[in-house]
Protein backbone atom coordinates (compact mmCIF):
# COMPACT_ATOMS: atom_id res chain seq x y z
CA UNK A 1 0.00 0.00 0.00
CA UNK A 2 2.81 2.41 0.86
CA UNK A 3 4.48 1.90 -2.52
CA UNK A 4 1.14 2.57 -4.23
CA UNK A 5 0.84 5.87 -2.36
CA UNK A 6 4.40 6.79 -3.32
CA UNK A 7 3.68 5.94 -6.97
CA UNK A 8 0.47 7.97 -6.98
CA UNK A 9 2.16 10.93 -5.33
CA UNK A 10 5.09 10.95 -7.72
CA UNK A 11 2.76 10.65 -10.72
CA UNK A 12 0.73 13.61 -9.48
CA UNK A 13 3.89 15.65 -8.88
CA UNK A 14 5.18 14.72 -12.34
CA UNK A 15 1.93 15.80 -14.01
CA UNK A 16 1.80 19.01 -11.99
CA UNK A 17 5.45 19.89 -12.71
CA UNK A 18 5.10 19.23 -16.44
CA UNK A 19 1.94 21.31 -16.61
CA UNK A 20 3.57 24.19 -14.71
CA UNK A 21 6.52 24.21 -17.11
CA UNK A 22 4.22 24.10 -20.14
CA UNK A 23 2.01 26.93 -18.88
CA UNK A 24 5.12 29.06 -18.35
CA UNK A 25 5.88 28.92 -22.07
CA UNK A 26 8.23 25.95 -22.23
CA UNK A 27 7.44 23.55 -25.08
CA UNK A 28 5.79 20.28 -24.05
CA UNK A 29 8.76 18.29 -25.42
CA UNK A 30 11.26 20.29 -23.36
CA UNK A 31 9.07 20.11 -20.26
CA UNK A 32 8.60 16.36 -20.54
CA UNK A 33 12.31 15.89 -21.22
CA UNK A 34 13.21 17.90 -18.15
CA UNK A 35 10.80 16.06 -15.87
CA UNK A 36 11.85 12.65 -17.19
CA UNK A 37 15.53 13.56 -17.08
CA UNK A 38 15.30 14.51 -13.42
CA UNK A 39 13.23 11.42 -12.68
CA UNK A 40 15.79 9.24 -14.44
CA UNK A 41 18.60 10.71 -12.36
CA UNK A 42 16.63 10.00 -9.19
CA UNK A 43 16.13 6.39 -10.32
CA UNK A 44 19.80 5.68 -11.12
CA UNK A 45 20.46 4.18 -7.66
CA UNK A 46 17.54 1.78 -8.20
CA UNK A 47 18.97 0.76 -11.59
CA UNK A 48 22.37 0.16 -10.07
CA UNK A 49 20.85 -1.96 -7.28
CA UNK A 50 18.40 -4.00 -9.37
CA UNK A 51 19.32 -3.57 -13.04
CA UNK A 52 21.73 -6.49 -13.54
CA UNK A 53 19.10 -8.71 -15.28
CA UNK A 54 18.43 -5.90 -17.76
CA UNK A 55 22.03 -6.09 -18.93
CA UNK A 56 22.39 -9.88 -18.61
CA UNK A 57 21.77 -10.49 -22.32
CA UNK A 58 21.28 -8.64 -25.59
CA UNK A 59 17.66 -9.79 -25.65
CA UNK A 60 16.94 -8.27 -22.26
CA UNK A 61 18.66 -5.03 -23.22
CA UNK A 62 16.75 -4.91 -26.53
CA UNK A 63 13.42 -5.45 -24.77
CA UNK A 64 14.27 -2.75 -22.22
CA UNK A 65 15.26 -0.34 -24.99
CA UNK A 66 12.07 -1.10 -26.92
CA UNK A 67 9.92 -0.57 -23.81
CA UNK A 68 11.64 2.75 -23.11
CA UNK A 69 11.40 4.10 -26.66
CA UNK A 70 8.15 2.84 -28.12
CA UNK A 71 5.38 2.62 -25.51
CA UNK A 72 6.86 4.87 -22.82
CA UNK A 73 8.48 7.65 -24.86
CA UNK A 74 5.61 7.83 -27.33
CA UNK A 75 2.96 7.66 -24.61
CA UNK A 76 4.52 10.34 -22.46
CA UNK A 77 5.27 12.59 -25.43
CA UNK A 78 1.56 12.41 -26.26
CA UNK A 79 0.72 13.00 -22.60
CA UNK A 80 2.85 16.15 -22.69
CA UNK A 81 1.04 17.27 -25.82
CA UNK A 82 -2.27 16.64 -24.03
CA UNK A 83 -1.16 18.79 -21.10
CA UNK A 84 -1.01 21.74 -23.50
CA UNK A 85 -4.72 21.28 -24.26
CA UNK A 86 -6.40 20.16 -21.01
CA UNK A 87 -5.96 20.60 -17.27
CA UNK A 88 -3.48 18.24 -15.62
CA UNK A 89 -6.27 16.72 -13.52
CA UNK A 90 -8.22 15.86 -16.67
CA UNK A 91 -5.16 14.44 -18.44
CA UNK A 92 -4.21 12.35 -15.41
CA UNK A 93 -7.77 11.09 -15.01
CA UNK A 94 -7.90 10.03 -18.65
CA UNK A 95 -4.72 7.98 -18.21
CA UNK A 96 -6.77 5.68 -15.97
CA UNK A 97 -8.18 4.29 -19.21
CA UNK A 98 -4.79 2.77 -20.07
CA UNK A 99 -5.21 -0.54 -18.18
CA UNK A 100 -8.69 -1.05 -19.62
CA UNK A 101 -7.43 -0.45 -23.17
CA UNK A 102 -4.49 -2.80 -22.52
CA UNK A 103 -6.89 -5.52 -21.35
CA UNK A 104 -9.12 -5.15 -24.42
CA UNK A 105 -6.11 -5.16 -26.75
CA UNK A 106 -4.78 -8.29 -25.04
CA UNK A 107 -8.09 -9.99 -25.77
CA UNK A 108 -8.32 -8.79 -29.36
CA UNK A 109 -4.69 -9.09 -30.46
CA UNK A 110 -3.05 -11.70 -28.26
CA UNK A 111 -6.08 -13.89 -27.64
CA UNK A 112 -6.07 -13.53 -23.86
CA UNK A 113 -9.17 -14.52 -21.90
CA UNK A 114 -10.80 -11.84 -19.76
CA UNK A 115 -13.29 -13.21 -17.23
CA UNK A 116 -16.67 -11.58 -16.68
CA UNK A 117 -15.45 -9.60 -13.68
CA UNK A 118 -12.65 -8.23 -15.88
CA UNK A 119 -15.16 -7.03 -18.48
CA UNK A 120 -17.19 -5.53 -15.65
CA UNK A 121 -14.07 -3.67 -14.51
CA UNK A 122 -13.41 -2.38 -18.04
CA UNK A 123 -17.01 -1.17 -18.22
CA UNK A 124 -16.83 0.50 -14.81
CA UNK A 125 -13.59 2.29 -15.70
CA UNK A 126 -15.17 3.54 -18.92
CA UNK A 127 -18.36 4.62 -17.16
CA UNK A 128 -16.50 6.40 -14.36
CA UNK A 129 -14.25 8.24 -16.80
CA UNK A 130 -17.27 9.27 -18.83
CA UNK A 131 -18.89 10.72 -15.71
CA UNK A 132 -15.66 12.44 -14.60
CA UNK A 133 -15.00 14.06 -17.97
CA UNK A 134 -18.59 14.83 -18.98
CA UNK A 135 -19.19 18.49 -19.62
CA UNK A 136 -22.88 18.95 -19.36
CA UNK A 137 -24.48 21.41 -21.70
CA UNK A 138 -25.68 24.57 -20.01
CA UNK A 139 -29.44 24.95 -19.86
CA UNK A 140 -30.82 27.01 -22.75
Amino acid sequence: MCLGLVAATTYAVYSWAAHRLITRGISSRAAMGTVFGLGGLLLLPVLLATGAPLLASWTNAAVGTYMALIPMFTGYALFGWGLTHVRPSTATTLTLLEPAVAAVLAVLIVGEHLPGVGWLGVGLVGACLTVLTWRGRPAA
